[in-house]
C-alpha cells in the first residue's frame, strides 16, 4: 500500500497538504515534533477513509530520516511520494540573532531536507513512479534583508529541486518545488512576524490554497509552481531585475 509522508505535518502548509491528499485517497505517514496534534489530525484524516500512520520525529536529529523510514519497513508502508515540508525562520537583523538559531534555520531547511530525499529515494520502490514535493519559497528568488538565513536556505532548495529533478526524470521520479509566498499559518507566529503580516495583508494566501496548488504540481510533473498570479509576478520580476534593485525592494517588504 502506497503512502505519501508529510512531514511538518502537525500545523499549517504541512497540515494542509495533508488534508488535501487525504481528500485525493492518498494514504499517510505524518511526520512532526508534536504527538497530541499528530494524533488529532490523524484522527480526523482517518474519517475519510484513508489509512493514516503517525511517527513522532525531530529532525533536528541526524539520525530521524533513517528512524522513519526503518519504522514504515516495519509496518510495511511503502512511501512512493515524500513531502518534505518541515522548515523554519526567524525575522530580523543578522547579527541581532543568536548564531545558533541562524545554524537551527540552516540545518532544519537544508540539511534535514536533502537527508529525507536521499533516505527516501534509498528505501522506495523504484520500480514505480515516486513524487517529491519540496516546499521551498518565493523568498528563494531574491536574497531577503531581515531574513537573509531563510531566503538563503530557499534559494538552496529551490536549487536543489532543479538538479534533482533533471538527474531523476529518466527513473519516473517527479519532482516539484513549491514556491508560496506569505501564506497564514503557525509560521509567522514562530519568526515573529505579525506586523509583516498585517502590512502585506492583502497579499496573504491560505494553506489550503497553496497545498492544493502543490499537490497538483508534482502529480503533473511540475518543475516549480508558484501558487498566485501576485507571487508569479514577483518571481518573474526578480529574475528580470538588477538585485542592486530588487534587494532593497524586497527589504521595504519586510520592512515595519
Amino acid at each position: 500500500m502506497n503512502y505519501t509522508l508529510i512531514t511538518g505535518a502537525s500545523k499549517g502548509i504541512g497540515k494542509a497538504i495533508a488534508i488535501e491528499a487525504a481528500s485525493r485517497s492518498m494514504n499517510l505517514l505524518l511526520v512532526a515534533r508534536s504527538k497530541e496534534l499528530l494524533e488529532k489530525l490523524a484522527e480526523e484524516l482517518s474519517a475519510k477513509n484513508v489509512s493514516v500512520k503517525i511517527f513522532v520525529a525531530d529532525l533536528f536529529d541526524p539520525a530521524a530520516p533513517e528512524k522513519i523510514f526503518q519504522y514504515a519497513k516495519a509496518n510495511g508502508i511503502n512511501v512512493n511520494m515524500l513531502a518534505n515540508n518541515a522548515g523554519m525562520g526567524y525575522y530580523g537583523n543578522f547579527e541581532d540573532c543568536a548564531l545558533s538559531k541562524h545554524l537551527e534555520i540552516m540545518h532544519l531547511n537544508m540539511d534535514a531536507c536533502v537527508n529525507l530525499a536521499y533516505t527516501f529515494l534509498k528505501n522506495s520502490d523504484a520500480t514505480q513512479r515516486r513524487y517529491i514535493l519540496n516546499t521551498v519559497s518565493t523568498g528563494a528568488y531574491q536574497p531577503v534583508p531581515t531574513m537573509a538565513i531563510y531566503s538563503a536556505t530557499k534559494s538552496f532548495m529551490l536549487s536543489f529541486s532543479r538538479a534533482l529533478r533533471e538527474e531523476l526524470k529518466k527513473k519516473n521520479v517527479y519532482v516539484t518545488a513549491l514556491c508560496p509566498g506569505g501564506t497564514y499559518s503557525e509560521f509567522f507566529d514562530a519568526a515573529q512576524m505579525a506586523k509583516v503580516i498585517e502590512k502585506n495583508a492583502q497579499f496573504m494566501m491560505t494553506a489550503d490554497k497553496v497545498a492544493k496548488v502543490g499537490i497538483q504540481g508534482v502529480m503533473k510533473n511540475k518543475s516549480v509552481v508558484i501558487p498566485g498570479i501576485v507571487n508569479k509576478v514577483g518571481a518573474l520580476a526578480s529574475k528580470l531585475t538588477p538585485h542592486d534593485i530588487v534587494v532593497p525592494m524586497a527589504g521595504n517588504i519586510f520592512k515595519v
